[in-house]
């Protein structure tokens, strides 16, 4: 997943996304027209549902293909290292005697 691409939104984003007022999408919500998830006096809105919303009302493209595509994570490299290692056991220097 990429950061920094929002995937829920509130009444008041989905509303100014679609450019409507939030009573429209809270009836749409309502009417079921428009899938939502209530958290507390709330609801929230996923991306996937606003753009099938959207475009079931005649709208075209909400959101850029860009935005949409997965950014796979960078593998994990070992880490180096830079300290020079102190010789341990056997390796150790011992002074003649």
């Amino acid at each position: 997943m990429s950061i920094g691409i929002k995937h829920t939104y509130t009444l008041g984003e989905a509303a100014e996304l679609l450019s409507c007022h939030k009573e429209t999408i809270r009836r749409a919500i309502k009417d079921g027209s428009l899938q939502a998830a209530k958290l507390g006096r709330g609801y929230r809105v996923s991306r996937v549902d606003l753009e099938a919303f959207w475009q079931a009302q005649g709208g075209g493209v909400l959101f850029e293909k860009v935005e949409q595509q997965v950014v796979e994570p960078e593998p994990e490299r070992e880490p180096v290292d830079t300290k020079p290692k102190k010789p341990r056991g056997p390796e150790q220097l011992t002074l003649p005697t």
